[in-house]
């Protein structure tokens, strides 16, 4: 359990002028430097460092030794994240903070099973080694996940959910940590975590095959999500994410009855679908292919 603690003071708002500009980390998590080029920017990286970049909506190019030259779309509200040139493993981990121990009772546990160079670890966790993570967390790869944090209000659950993301071999120290296990990796796994070798994946091309009654009414999506693919001016990407939605609850309220009478195989697919179709739609940044 981590502690959350209430400041007795009001809280202020901050404001100031918006930008469509997002900002990335790129990180470097080997033991060596890094030079990476963004549009022709030479950036070097110090080993186990990161530093920011701030990208507008359109379209990019990034260049590594190991990638060559990788074109990539920037999209509108998109809330930025992490860029992993090294297509190295990382792990996003979440915490409950509570102001006591009687308020997690109102928090769940998910739990899920991830493997570090063929140990398995099973919690709150979430594996990935994608070029773009998108941010999904409070805390970032560089920054401490504190044991306390000071808040201006908690609303009536007493606490809240947060989430770190971490390189693998960070995130082994972090668990053995905190669970008082030290070692307990390498009793597993006597060379120690090794950074496997991972391929640049594209964004698919198209989205992903469905029955064919619930494909007589993806025709709308599949024709946006391509067009998507290729929308290098924010309007236009602003304009497909409000098409998208329209089309996206067309489809849903015309498939909503078809699952009944179609096998698990067909349903899954359909999971598969929605789900593969929100995830490329609202990411901050997508590699074209």
């Amino acid at each position: 359990m981590k502690r959350l603690t209430v400041l007795l003071l009001a809280a202020v708002a901050v404001t100031g002028c918006s930008s469509p500009a997002q900002t990335f980390e790129i990180d470097n998590p080997t033991d060596a430097p890094l030079i990476v080029r963004v549009d022709g920017n030479e950036l070097p990286i110090a080993a186990h460092a990161s530093r920011p970049v701030k990208l507008q909506p359109g379209e990019h190019h990034l260049r590594t030794p190991a990638l060559g030259d990788v074109r990539f779309i920037v999209y509108a509200r998109g809330k930025g994240g992490l860029i992993n040139p090294t297509l190295g493993e990382y792990v996003i981990a979440s915490e409950i903070y509570v102001t006591g121990q009687d308020q997690l009772q109102h928090f769940g546990t998910p739990r899920h099973r991830i493997d570090l160079g063929g140990v398995s670890f099973e919690g709150p966790y979430r594996k990935t080694h994608a070029l773009f993570i998108d941010r999904a967390w409070t805390f970032g790869v560089r920054e401490p996940f504190p044991d306390q944090q000071t808040v201006a209000h908690v609303d009536d659950s007493g606490g809240r959910i947060d989430s770190k993301i971490f390189t693998a071999p960070d995130f082994i120290d972090y668990l053995e940590s905190s669970t008082g296990q030290r070692g307990a990796y390498r009793r597993q796994q006597p060379a120690g975590y090794q950074a496997p070798v991972h391929a640049l994946q594209a964004a698919p091309a198209g989205l992903p095959a469905l029955d064919p009654a619930f494909e007589a009414h993806a025709g709308p999506l599949r024709q946006l999500y391509a067009r998507y693919l290729r929308a290098t001016t924010a309007d236009a990407q602003l304009q497909l994410q409000q098409e998208d939605f329209q089309a996206q609850m067309a489809f849903t309220a015309a498939t909503a009855a078809l699952g009944a009478s179609l096998p698990a195989a067909a349903n899954e697919g359909y999971n598969v679908f929605v789900h593969t179709h929100a995830k490329l739609m609202g990411s901050a940044a997508l590699v074209v292919p």
